[in-house]
C-alpha cells in the first residue's frame, strides 16, 4: 500500500516528496506511483540533497539499470516545485541534454503538478516569450538550466545553487581550451551558496585513469549497499562471482541454466526474486573516512536492480557474453559492475613477468591444462642485427578453464624458410613425427597439438607457408592485422565503425585453403593485461594467469614484452626480438578459434536435437570449454 501524500505540504525530504505522488510514464519498466520500497537505495541518494541535509556533495558510480536518473528528476522537481532555487541539470553531449528536457523532465512536471508555476522571463503580459522552454524554465521562485558538458554555457554559467550533472565519464577529464577539469569549472559556480548548495554527480565510471566519477568517489566515504541473507540475516555486499559466494550460474549439458547468489556467511543459494526482501533490509554503510564530511560517495552495481528490471539471469548472460574480449569486458566491467576499468596498456613489467615462473619444467603438461594450440614466426633473417639467421620460431601453449594458460613449450627450428620441403621447415616436421607436439599428462594420458598458426610472412614466404599448411591437417597460414574492421558493422554504420573491430576472420582463397586474418593488437593487449595478473600464494590462480615452465631462460620474456602499447592502440617494439610475443599471439588466436569450432559442433548438435534459436544462442565458447573440462574430467 502506497502513502499518498498531500499535495499542499511538501515535506523537507525528497524521499518523501515523491513518494505516492510521481507518476511513472506506462513507457518505463515500473509505470503508476513512485514507490520508494522499489528501490530503497535511492532513498538516502535523494534525501541527501534535501535542503536541511548537511552533505553537500552526492556521488554515485553506478551501472545501468538501477533508476538513479530518475530519482535525479526527482531531485530537480523538488528544487522546482517544493524548494525553488537556481537549478542546472548537466550531461554530456547536447543530444542527451535535449532527450532528458523533452522525455524525462516533461512528464516529470505533469504528473507532480506544478506545470502552472513557470512564468514569463519578461514582465510584459503582451510578450510570447515564455519561461518554459526546452533547455531553460524559469518558474516562480528560480530557475533551471539543462546544457551539455562540452557547451560554453557550461563553463560559463553564473552562480548556482543544485547542480545534477549526469554521465560524467561521457565527456574527457580535461577541457580542450585550457580551463583545467570541467567538472571543477561546473562546482565553482557553487561557490557563492556555501554550506546551502547541493550537487548531485552520477555516472557509470571510464577507465581507471580517465575517470573523473571514480576520482569524486575517492574523495567521499566509499558507501556499499548491504543488504541481509534472507537465510541466516549476514549483511554483505552483492558481488560478481567469488571464490566462495558470489553470483553463480547453473549449466545443463553446458548451457546456460539459470543465476544464483551465494551467501557469503552460510552459503545457501539466493535466488533473484529473493531480492526484494533483501534490497528492503538494506543500507548504506561507509568503508573509509571522506576527505571531507560534506562529501557522500557511494559504488554500486546492476546486481542490485529490481526484481522486474534487471535479473540476475540476464546479468549473468552478459557476463558470459564479454568473456574473453577485451573490449566487451570493459563495456561489462563499466557499464554493468559500475567500477572502473583498469587500462594496464604500456608494458608488463620485465621483472614482474619472469617471476611468473611456476613450479613445472618444459614439455610437463600441468593438471588445468585442457587443450593444447601452437603459434610459428618465420624469420627470413636478413636484418643487419639478426644473429639467428633464417629460422622458425614456435611455441606451444596450454590452454584452461577462464582464459589461463601455460607455456609447455618454446623451439627453434634453425634453416632456409623458402622452401616447405627443407631447412627448417623439414626439421619441423621431423620433430612433429618423433612424437615432439604429443605430450604425456602426469596420469599417462595424452594430449597433442590441435591447431597451429603460421605466420604468413612479409610476402617473400607467403606461398611457402600456404604449401606447407596444405599439406598438415590442423595448420593454418595467417596474416596480422593492427586492427580487422568488422565488414558487417561498417556496411551498418559507416565511418562510425571505425573504433569496431574482430579479433579475427577466417578467409577462403580461391583454391578452397583457409587463412585467417589476426588482430593482433586485440591479442597483444588482452596478453598484456594478462600478464600483470600476479600469481596467488597459495593458489588457486586468477582467471587469465599465464604460467611458465620454471626452466624458461630470461631472453624469452624480454621478447614476450618486446613491444610498448601506445595511447592510440597500437603497439611499437622496443625490444628486437619479438618472435616470442608474435608467437603467444599465434597460440592465442588459434586458442579461440579452437572452441569457436567446438562450440559449432555443439550448436550442431543441439540443433539436430531440436534446440531452439534461443537456447543455440546461450551456447558459448564459454560453453565449449567448460565441456572440454567435464570431458577431461571424466577421463
Amino acid at each position: 500500500m502506497i502513502d499518498l501524500m498531500p499535495l499542499d505540504s511538501p515535506p523537507n525530504l525528497i524521499s518523501e516528496y515523491v513518494q505516492g505522488r510521481r507518476i511513472m510514464p506506462t513507457d518505463t519498466p515500473f509505470p503508476g506511483y513512485w514507490n520508494n520500497r522499489r528501490t530503497p537505495y535511492l532513498v538516502e541518494i535523494m534525501d541527501d540533497l534535501s535542503p536541511y541535509s548537511p552533505i553537500q556533495i552526492s556521488v554515485t558510480m553506478k551501472s545501468r539499470k538501477l533508476g538513479v536518473t530518475a530519482a535525479a528528476e526527482n531531485v530537480c522537481a523538488y528544487w522546482m516545485d517544493a524548494s525553488p532555487t537556481r537549478v542546472e541539470y548537466v550531461t554530456a553531449t547536447a543530444d542527451l541534454a535535449e532527450d532528458w528536457a523533452t522525455k524525462r523532465l516533461e512528464p516529470v512536471i505533469d504528473s507532480l503538478g506544478f506545470r502552472h508555476k513557470m512564468i514569463a522571463s519578461i514582465n510584459n503580459p503582451k510578450s510570447r516569450r515564455t519561461g518554459d522552454k526546452i533547455f531553460s524554465k524559469q518558474f516562480i521562485g528560480g530557475s533551471l538550466n539543462i546544457i551539455s558538458a562540452g557547451s560554453m554555457l557550461a563553463r560559463r554559467s553564473g552562480d548556482i545553487r543544485v547542480l545534477l550533472v549526469d554521465e560524467i565519464d561521457g565527456v574527457p577529464m580535461l577541457t580542450t581550451t585550457g580551463e583545467g577539469n570541467w567538472l571543477e569549472i561546473l562546482l565553482g559556480h557553487q561557490v557563492s551558496w556555501g554550506a546551502r548548495k547541493k550537487a548531485m554527480l552520477f555516472s557509470s565510471p571510464a577507465t581507471l585513469e580517465s575517470s573523473n566519477i571514480n576520482r569524486m568517489y575517492e574523495l567521499g566515504d566509499c558507501r556499499k549497499f548491504l543488504v541481509p541473507c534472507p537465510y541466516c540475516g549476514s549483511e554483505q555486499e552483492l558481488v560478481d562471482d567469488q571464490e566462495n559466494h558470489g553470483l553463480k550460474a547453473d549449466f545443463e549439458a553446458g548451457v546456460f541454466k539459470r543465476a544464483y547468489y551465494l551467501c557469503e556467511r552460510c552459503h545457501d543459494a539466493i535466488f533473484n526474486h529473493q531480492k526484494t526482501q533483501m534490497l528492503a533490509g538494506g543500507h548504506w554503510e561507509p568503508t573509509k573516512q571522506s576527505t571531507d564530511p560534506v562529501i557522500r560517495s557511494r559504488q554500486i552495481s546492476a546486481l542490485y536492480s529490481p526484481v522486474g528490471m534487471l535479473a540476475w539471469d540476464e546479468y549473468y548472460r552478459k557476463r558470459l557474453a564479454a568473456e574473453g574480449d577485451p573490449e566487451s569486458t570493459r563495456s561489462f566491467q563499466t557499464l554493468w559492475r559500475g567500477v572502473p576499468y583498469l587500462e594496464t596498456g604500456g608494458r608488463p613489467q620485465l621483472r614482474n613477468v619472469i617471476e611468473l615462473r611456476g613450479e613445472y619444467s618444459e614439455r610437463t603438461i600441468p593438471d588445468g591444462v585442457l587443450y593444447l594450440t601452437a603459434g610459428i614466426d618465420v624469420q627470413r633473417g636478413k636484418e643487419k642485427d639478426d644473429a639467428f639467421g633464417a629460422r622458425l620460431e614456435m611455441e606451444v601453449v596450454g590452454h584452461g578453464i577462464g582464459h589461463r594458460t601455460w607455456s609447455i613449450l618454446y623451439r627453434r627450428f634453425d634453416g632456409e624458410v623458402e622452401s616447405p620441403l627443407a631447412g627448417a621447415w623439414d626439421l619441423l616436421t621431423q620433430f612433429a613425427a618423433d612424437g615432439g607436439l604429443s605430450f604425456k599428462r602426469r596420469d599417462g594420458s595424452s594430449i597433442s597439438v590441435e591447431i597451429i598458426f603460421i605466420d604468413s610472412g612479409d610476402g617473400f614466404v607467403t606461398d611457402t607457408v600456404y604449401a606447407f599448411c596444405a599439406g598438415w591437417h590442423g595448420a593454418y597460414p595467417i596474416k596480422g592485422f593492427g586492427k580487422i574492421l568488422d565488414k558487417s558493422k561498417a556496411e551498418k554504420y559507416g565511418d562510425r565503425a571505425a573504433g569496431t573491430g574482430v579479433p579475427y576472420r577466417p578467409k577462403q582463397l580461391e583454391n578452397g585453403q583457409v587463412i585467417y586474418e589476426v588482430g593482433t593488437n586485440y591479442y597483444k593487449t588482452a596478453l598484456y593485461n594478462r600478464l600483470n595478473i600476479r600469481r596467488r600464494i597459495p593458489g588457486p590462480q586468477d582467471p587469465g594467469f599465464c604460467d611458465f615452465p620454471f626452466d624458461r631462460p630470461d631472453p624469452y620474456f624480454a621478447g614476450l614484452i618486446s613491444e610498448e602499447k601506445r595511447s592510440d592502440g597500437s603497439f611499437h617494439k622496443v625490444v628486437s626480438r619479438n618472435e616470442p610475443l608474435d608467437c603467444r599471439v599465434y597460440a592465442l588466436c588459434a586458442g579461440d578459434v579452437y572452441l569457436a569450432g567446438i562450440r559449432a559442433q555443439m550448436q550442431a548438435a543441439a540443433k539436430q536435437q531440436g534446440a531452439s534459436p534461443a537456447q543455440l544462442s546461450q551456447i558459448t565458447t564459454l560453453t565449449a570449454i567448460q565441456w572440454l573440462e567435464s570431458t577431461r574430467s571424466r577421463k
